[in-house]
């Protein structure tokens, strides 16, 4: 038997999550579990939050005169609210505190109403100006980016009833149509399309599926900065004869046309509205309000020749993959000006089973499906989650897979798919690929969509606190001066929306818009000695990290096939400080009284310390009054406001600097499979990890008789 000591080195993190073999089969960089964590060149790294972005409001708005200071607030305003409706309150001058707040309407009559349980007592006296519209809390079905003539981006956002404007300068979203347009169930998300051209007006036409109802509500519609009204507007074209475009499931601008799938065409002569779910339709080219296909030039169709109904498409270079039933197609363009498309069959594969469950890539689209999750490049199909191939199965409840919604971080190279957890209703997880390494990995996020927005003012650091994405957790904000990182006017946004009508920037934050973020990781089997057939002992693992103030892990040791760990470690990531105590606790009086067993501290000493949890105010540098052997006060510390102290904490000789350090943790178990659980908890305690690295001796008997 050998006596030699492995010192395995592991990394770069390339696999993710692996868990179609054996943990013992797994490769060393795999995962059994990467929950809130992503991989991203090379290293593992904690999920950031996000931040509210805006509300959805509807109609009616009431422009407000007065603001008590009372016990509840009275707001004064001409209005037609009733009680217990919610309303968003903006553009208030003075009382300031009012500002991007939900509340409810209570003792309402015409000139004014009460804010329930809002005591404004003490707030800023009312100057003058202020908003209130109604706020339905209605699901976000949709966000989408309108590009204009001239270059400038707008950001507009859907419901399932209306669609609403982004207005940057009062950060609300203000609704384009005074009444509902829409009337989809909750897997009938907005599906848009941009028309830009020279001789065209630019267009965002959107959909949400369904059949235009021959009144007000649901086919297409699009909008159009250019008009004088802010209104969306109904899009029915004519279609020859007694026809009409009621409607479609997706559109797509190609070739210089405006494209439709999965359509619905209303018959005026027999007054009967009919689906045609394996049509593709298209306009004129150059002239998207020409869809007359009885001249020559005009508009057209072409049925795929098949039973089954389009489910989903995406584009693909010059063509488009569109996903029915059981089988995949191509429609692609040809030079044939009176068929200009033509269908080609892909395979017979059932490879999509939401509208939204696709994502497009440059020379692939990915589909979800209750098979699994394939890619397709136009002449075939295959699987892509082979190390998570019964994911789709095993983790998404398939009787909701309807609600899965796609979309690609293209900044940080990171595919999302929101989808319901096999126990939820609603859109509770999300699946993470990293598109270098092709690594998955999962969030716990509760997002019902995800798109692309453009911030209307420029934004400083102050505004985004320990955005880990960006780079700026790497920096401590207190000690470090970084004011030209900030997101200039206009800049991309990655948006999400809830199922209450709110609108999230993503991965900007620490916490998930104040609530803290838990991580977890569990590693597959270690044993390098296991070709050999010899059990090994796990001596300890040393982490190669991101060193934190605040952030604390907790690592547990499991050996051969126990669920139960052996051993549980909880540990700091500081870098080498000078220790000179931990903290057992920190009074909230004045002074500020810390106990820190044989502290060893003279009066005078400037200390500094890190990583309390609870009392988050004490962060720096201190001058020490000693009391006792185990206890000293800070001069000048006033705690009596401060949050209670928890927990941790360390004493330390020198001031926190930024770096990548190791940090050893001790284990000790002889077994035949080693693994490592590590966990962590809190807002604004940023996690990286670049490498383990863990120390074997080969101990025990053979396993090999």
């Amino acid at each position: 038997m050998t006596n030699q000591v492995s010192n395995v080195l592991i990394a770069p993190f390339k696999t993710g999550l692996e868990q179609d073999v054996a943990p013992w089969l797994a490769p060393f960089d795999s995962f059994e579990e990467l929950n809130n964590f992503h991989l991203h060149n090379g290293y593992i790294q904690k999920r950031s939050g996000y931040k509210v972005f805006g509300y959805m409001v509807h109609n009616p708005v009431a422009t407000i005169t007065g603001a008590s200071q009372a016990n509840p607030c009275v707001i004064t305003a001409v209005n037609t609210f009733v009680n217990g409706q919610q309303i968003l309150i903006t553009n208030v001058n003075g009382m300031t505190e009012l500002n991007g707040n939900i509340y409810t309407v209570a003792n309402q009559n015409a000139v004014s109403f009460e804010l329930q349980g809002v005591d404004s007592t003490g707030y800023t006296l009312y100057v003058n100006g202020g908003r209130a519209a109604t706020f339905t809390a209605d699901r976000i079905m949709g966000i989408a980016r309108y590009f204009a003539a001239d270059g400038s981006k707008q950001t507009l956002i859907f419901d399932d009833k209306r669609a609403a404007l982004y207005d940057g300068a009062n950060s609300r979203f203000n609704p384009l149509d005074v009444a509902d347009i829409m009337a989809g169930s909750d897997i009938d998300y907005v599906w848009f399309e941009n028309w830009q051209h020279s001789n065209s007006t630019n267009r965002l036409y959107f959909t949400n599926g369904q059949q235009y109802d021959g009144v007000s509500i649901d086919g297409i519609r699009y909008y159009d900065q250019s008009f004088s009204t802010t209104a969306t507007v109904l899009f029915t074209p004519l279609l020859g004869g007694t026809r009409i475009l009621y409607g479609s499931r997706l559109i797509f601008a190609i070739k210089q046309r405006l494209l439709v799938l999965n359509t619905f065409e209303h018959d005026t002569g027999t007054g009967t509205t009919s689906n045609f779910p394996q049509r593709a339709r298209w306009c004129q080219a150059q002239a998207p309000g020409n869809w007359d296909d009885t001249i020559p030039g005009g508009g057209g169709f072409v049925d795929a020749p098949t039973g089954q109904q389009i489910i989903s498409a995406r584009a693909l270079q010059d063509t488009i993959i569109v996903f029915f039933t059981d089988s995949v197609w191509m429609i692609r363009p040809v030079p044939d000006p009176a068929l200009p498309f033509r269908w080609d069959k892909i395979n017979d594969f059932r490879a999509c089973d939401g509208k939204m469950a696709t994502v497009q890539y440059d020379k692939y689209v990915i589909a979800l499906g209750v098979r699994g999750i394939t890619a397709t490049d136009g002449s075939g199909s295959q699987r892509v989650d082979n190390r998570i191939e019964s994911f789709t199965v095993d983790d998404v409840n398939v009787d909701y897979f309807g609600k899965v919604f796609c979309q690609r971080n293209y900044a940080l190279k990171r595919w999302w798919s929101l989808y319901p957890g096999n126990e939820s209703t609603e859109n509770t997880n999300a699946l993470i690929l990293d598109d270098e390494s092709s690594g998955f990995s999962k969030y716990e996020i509760a997002m019902n969509c995800l798109g692309f927005g453009n911030f209307s003012s420029d934004y400083s650091l102050d505004d985004f606190i320990a955005a880990n994405d960006l780079d700026v957790s790497l920096i401590d904000l207190n000690n470090e001066t970084l004011q030209s990182y900030f997101w200039q006017e206009n800049a991309e946004a990655f948006l999400g929306g809830d199922i209450a009508g709110t609108i999230y920037i993503m991965q900007t934050e620490g916490s998930d818009n104040g609530t803290d973020i838990d991580c977890n990781l569990l590693t597959n089997a270690w044993n390098p000695y296991q070709n050999e057939g010899i059990e090994a002992q796990l001596h300890y693992v040393d982490l190669f990290v991101e060193v934190e103030k605040k952030t604390q892990l907790t690592v547990s040791f499991y050996k051969d096939t126990n669920v139960n760990p052996y051993v549980t470690r909880l540990t700091d990531i500081l870098p080498p400080l000078g220790f000179i105590s931990e903290v057992a606790n920190i009074t909230n009086a004045n002074p500020a009284v810390v106990t820190a067993n044989e502290h060893g501290l003279t009066t005078g000493n400037v200390i500094y310390i890190y990583g309390v949890q609870g009392m988050v105010e004490i962060d720096d540098a201190y001058t020490v009054t000693v009391i006792d052997n185990d206890n000293f006060s800070l001069d000048g510390i006033d705690s009596t406001l401060f949050s209670v102290y928890v927990t941790g904490g360390q004493v330390c000789e020198r001031k926190f600097y930024r770096t990548k350090s190791w940090k050893r943790i001790i284990a000790g178990g002889i077994g035949f499979q080693h693994r490592m659980s590590i966990s962590s908890s809190g807002s604004n305690t940023p996690l990286r990890i670049d490498a383990f690295k863990p120390m074997f001796k080969p101990r025990g008997r053979r396993l090999i008789n």
